[in-house]
């Protein structure tokens, strides 16, 4: 195996002036790492970095999906988004 490319994932917290332009100013909360197996294939994972701790990802081409990837077969709600269910943890809804 051996390492191809490490990124940063950033998302934009704000912006500023510099110089009379607007600058996007840029937080990091995780990274990317691609690599290269042995099989000559190359593969993707990361952390991202929140509140609730560090939370490991990896990353599969939507074309070939991946045996070991957790499938989900549910369908989207016409013009709405699907939350997962989350539980209470003895919390009181809202």
């Amino acid at each position: 195996m051996s390492l191809i490319k490490k990124e940063n994932i950033v998302i934009v917290i704000g912006e500023y002036e510099k110089d009379g332009q607007t600058k996007k100013q840029y937080r990091t909360i995780g990274e990317m790492v691609t690599m290269q197996g042995d099989d000559g294939q190359p593969y993707q994972f990361g952390k991202l970095w929140g509140a609730s701790g560090v939370t490991e990802i990896k990353i599969y081409q939507q074309d070939q999906p991946n045996q070991n990837a957790p499938q989900n077969n549910a369908q989207p709600q016409q013009g709405g988004y699907n939350q997962p269910h989350q539980p209470n943890n003895g919390y009181p809804q809202r």
